[in-house]
């Protein structure tokens, strides 16, 4: 049940986190963090969740925050099992939710960004959830950090939009909310 919403809004984090990359391709100590959240008919839930992501160097991008090239590409891919719930039966209704034997990852492509500020920026990408490709967009702080640049960011995922039912559980006495707020926190860094 979180977990499926932690999937769903962990690429969108990911995502996120890839806009402030350098302009050569990058390479990470850690993989970014993300807590997904939700709400339920019997209380609100929060789950942790990791993914990677692929950059390539930026050409005529503009300049992000301590990188002057820009990003050409970026590419987040999140396994649906890499979601964690506290709860082990959380995590097996968000993997039935999101079908993971037929959709193994949840994908994120960037499209463009645009900087909205000395250190923001909106950006617009491509997100695949259970086979469905949907336009999304978001806003990222980037904050520089003594290892590259941190981003960080939050927004929220309506479910259905990408074929994924909400569990409900308990003859229905439980029902898991629509919507998913996903943060994220990417330290983002350039290759030696």
């Amino acid at each position: 049940m979180s977990a499926r919403a932690r999937i769903i809004s962990f690429p969108v984090v990911v995502c996120c986190a890839g806009v402030l990359v350098p302009a050569q391709p990058a390479a990470q100590d850690a993989a970014p963090t993300l807590i997904i959240s939700g709400t339920s008919s019997v209380r609100a839930w929060s789950c942790p969740g990791q993914g990677a992501i692929k950059l390539t160097a930026g050409r005529s991008s503009p300049p992000v925050p301590g990188f002057p090239n820009g990003v050409q590409t970026v590419a987040i891919t999140v396994p649906v099992k890499a979601i964690a719930c506290e709860e082990k039966e959380m995590a097996e209704h968000l993997r039935d939710a999101l079908k993971e034997k037929a959709y193994p990852e949840i994908v994120y492509r960037l499209d463009q960004y645009t900087l909205t500020g000395t250190d923001t920026a909106k950006t617009t990408g491509q997100l695949t959830i259970t086979g469905v490709t949907k336009p999304i967009s978001f806003d990222v702080r980037l904050v520089p950090s003594p290892h590259g640049v941190r981003s960080v960011g939050e927004t929220s995922i309506d479910m259905t939009q990408f074929g994924v039912v909400p569990p409900t559980l308990w003859l229905g006495m439980l029902k898991v909310g629509k919507d998913v707020r996903v943060r994220f926190d990417a330290v983002l860094q350039p290759s030696p």
